[in-house]
Parts: C-alpha cells; structure tokens; sequence
C-alpha cells in the first residue's frame, strides 16, 4: 500500500474516511483503516461510453437497459489503476463528465478483478495506491503486512 496523501481541507464523509485519515497521520492505525476497508460500501463511477446521460423530467439520471457504462481507469506514476472511492462525493469531485455513482462492497470488487492495481480517492487530499500484491495479501487476511 503506498502512501496517503493528506491536507485539512479533508472532511471525512463516513468511517472509512476517518480511518483513512487516521491511518494518514498515524501510522500505527493502518491495520484498522485496512479491516475498514476489506468490508466498507465503496463507489464506482461509470462513465457511459457516449458520454452524454440522460435527465428525466425530474432532474435524475435516467439508466436505460443496454446502456454501455464504464468505469474510467486512472494514469498514476505510469500505471494504469482501477478507481475506487470512499464517498460519492471523492467521485464527483474527481469526474466533470456525467457519469453515474455506484455503491459496491470492497471485498467483493477485489475478487472480482483480481490482478488489477486500485486507487482509491484519485485527485482526492486523501488516497492510497493498492497493488495486486496488496490486495491478494488483504484477502488473505494478513493486514499487518503494509
């Protein structure tokens, strides 16, 4: 897990998000901001493959069946990672283009995409760099390892 990046300006918007500042500022609180993680809502966001969303006459997006949404892979010192987020808020300050925000369980993206890098938070005051090495240790529930 590579490093925490951090300023005041950070407003924690649920317990993964305390954690992570803790474990930002203190070291010793990884483990628990890892625990956190393994089993916390975190939020995709899709990006449909047009680029345009539709807005019903209510004001919310429309998701028509068939629609081709992605999610956006993120370039970082030269890789190329998944993106996750602690918040909707992280992902809609991270994408201006319309996209749609999805509640998913952490534990359950890692195993569904093993092998793959993950960011969480990119462009966020607060993110970490997971590798696959890092998750595969995470799933195997060794959480003193980063």
């Amino acid at each position: 897990m590579e490093g925490a990046l951090g300023s005041d300006a950070f407003q924690p918007q649920n317990d993964l998000e305390v954690e992570l500042l803790r474990a930002a500022h203190e070291p010793h609180f990884r483990e628990a901001f890892l625990r956190e993680l393994l089993d916390a809502e975190i939020y995709l966001a899709l990006l449909p493959a047009d680029g345009t969303i539709e807005i019903g006459p209510d004001g919310q997006a429309i998701f028509t069946p068939g629609a081709d949404l992605r999610l956006a892979p993120v370039e970082q010192d030269g890789k190329t990672l998944f993106p996750l987020f602690s918040a909707p808020e992280r992902a809609q300050a991270h994408y201006r283009q319309d996209h749609f925000i999805a509640p998913d369980k952490a534990r359950d993206v890692f195993l569904r995409h093993p092998g793959t890098d993950f960011v969480l938070n990119p462009g966020s005051d607060y993110g970490v760099t997971l590798t696959r090495g890092d998750i595969e240790t995470l799933l195997r529930g060794d959480l003193t390892a980063h």
